[in-house]
């Protein structure tokens, strides 16, 4: 039987959608898989998968709304998982309150990934790697160099554990 993987994801500015299909693509090489965005899925796309990997950009130290509404009341035991985001590289950001709010908060506080993770695990999911971010540059992008092939070693890494 196919490994059976699923990709959901959140995008604003097309970076974390760009991020959420080179994850798809290194999945696939080895698993059956199929990218939704958040807003369109259904129930029945969380039934019968074998990892799921849901990303969102980080807005105001949170997923978005339709990636936290996605993760209430499912239940996703016996599903392997991770979770990553897109973010800003803290060592360029202008502003030092954010970069002071980020270093008292921690990643844990300040990034959705974290979040997303812990969110997961609290629905049933085993947590097959640490969650992970994607750098933006800017606000609107584009993404660092180098993200895209990260991203796609990140997720042949998750293909290692399983």
């Amino acid at each position: 039987m196919a490994l059976k993987a699923l990709v959901i994801y959140d995008s604003q500015f097309g970076n974390t959608e760009r991020i959420a299909w080179a994850i798809r693509d290194a999945l696939s090489a080895k698993a059956e898989t199929r990218l939704v965005r958040a807003s369109n899925v259904a129930p029945r796309d969380l039934s019968a998968v074998d990892v799921l990997i849901v990303g969102s950009p980080t807005q105001r130290f949170h997923a978005t709304e339709p990636i936290d509404r996605l993760l209430k009341g499912v239940s996703l035991r016996g599903v392997n998982a991770a979770a990553f985001d897109t973010r800003f590289d803290m060592d360029e950001v202008d502003s030092r309150a954010l970069r002071l709010a980020v270093k008292v908060a921690g990643d844990s506080a300040a990034y959705a990934a974290p979040r997303i993770s812990a969110a997961l695990e609290k629905v049933g999911a085993t947590i097959v790697a640490p969650p992970e971010g994607f750098i933006v540059n800017g606000t609107e992008g584009p993404l660092k160099d180098g993200e895209i092939q990260r991203a796609g070693e990140w997720a042949k890494g998750i293909l290692a554990v399983l």
